[in-house]
C-alpha cells in the first residue's frame, strides 16, 4: 500500500517584520506558512529589540540595525550605538530616504544614508532601504555604491520608469501588501519588469495589511495574500514563487 503524501504549504520568507513594534503574543503567532523571518530595526532601542526577539521566535530569525529616515536628526546622537548594533546584525537597516513626511530635513536623510552605506560597504553586509517620494535621490546615492553589497528596496512603491532605473542597479525589490490595492495599478505594472531572481515578499508588520485584512495590524502569516497577488503578476505558480524568493533571500544573507 503506498503512503499518502501530504502536500505542505508553501513557506515565504517575511523580509520585513518589525514585530519588535507590537504587543504581539509573539510565540503563539501563525507562523505555518513562514520559512524565516527578518527584523529590521528603525533606531537603536528597536535594533536592540529586534536582535533579542529574534532569538525567542519559535521559528528562525534574522535582525537588522538602523536608523529610519523619520529619526535621521537623531543619527549624531545614536551613532556609536548604531555603529555596535550594525557590526553585530545580520543585516543593516532600515535606513533611507522619506520626503513624504519630512520629519527630518532632507540633509540629515542624506547624512543618516549615507552613513548606513558606508557601513554595508565596509562591512559587506546587506542594506534595507526604505524609498517614499524620493526615487531620484535614493537612486543617485545608490548609484555610487552599485554591486558592492546586496540591497533591499523595502516595501517597493516605484512605477514603471523607476522600476526600471533601479533594475540597472541589481537592487532586490521587496513587495509588501500594497501590491495588493486595487490603487496600486502602476505597480503592477512595474512587477512584470523585475526579474524573477531580484523579487522578495515582506508583510512590514504591524503595517500595510493586505487587502483582505486593510485595517488591521498586519500579521506574518498576511504575507501569503501578497504571495498571491504577485505569483499572478508573475504567471507563476505559489510553490514556484516560494523557491525563488526563498533563494533569491538566502543569496542575501549568503545562505
Amino acid at each position: 500500500m503506498k503512503e499518502r503524501v501530504i502536500n505542505q504549504e508553501p513557506k515565504w520568507v517575511d523580509t520585513h517584520c518589525h514585530l519588535q513594534l507590537t504587543d504581539y503574543d509573539l510565540a503563539n503567532l501563525n507562523y505555518e506558512s513562514i520559512e524565516y523571518l527578518i527584523l529590521p530595526g528603525v533606531d537603536a532601542n528597536s535594533s536592540k529589540q529586534a536582535k533579542e526577539i529574534s532569538m525567542q521566535l519559535p521559528v528562525p530569525a534574522y535582525w537588522a540595525a538602523g536608523l529610519h529616515p523619520h529619526d535621521a536628526k537623531n543619527l549624531s546622537s545614536q551613532k556609536e550605538e548604531l555603529s555596535r548594533l550594525i557590526g553585530e546584525a545580520d543585516l543593516i537597516g532600515e535606513t533611507g530616504l522619506d520626503y513624504y513626511r519630512d520629519h527630518s530635513t532632507r540633509e540629515q536623510q542624506h547624512e543618516n544614508l549615507i552613513f548606513h552605506l558606508e557601513m554595508a560597504k565596509d562591512l559587506q553586509k546587506p542594506l534595507i532601504v526604505h524609498c517614499r517620494d524620493s526615487f531620484k535621490d535614493t537612486f543617485d546615492l545608490l548609484s555610487n555604491y552599485e554591486g558592492e553589497f546586496p540591497v533591499i528596496l523595502h516595501s517597493w512603491t516605484g512605477g514603471n520608469n523607476w522600476t526600471k532605473k533601479f533594475i540597472e542597479l541589481g537592487v532586490y525589490f521587496s513587495f509588501s501588501g500594497i501590491l495588493t490595492y486595487e490603487t496600486a495599478k502602476d505597480l503592477k505594472l512595474s512587477v512584470k519588469k523585475i526579474p524573477i531572481n531580484r523579487l522578495l515578499l515582506e508583510t512590514d508588520t504591524p503595517y500595510l495589511a493586505p487587502g483582505k485584512y486593510k485595517g488591521q495590524n498586519n500579521k506574518p502569516e498576511f504575507i501569503v495574500e501578497t504571495a498571491k497577488q504577485l505569483a499572478m503578476l508573475k504567471d507563476m505558480t505559489l510553490e514556484d514563487l516560494s523557491s525563488i524568493t526563498i533563494e533569491n533571500t538566502n543569496t542575501i544573507l549568503g545562505k
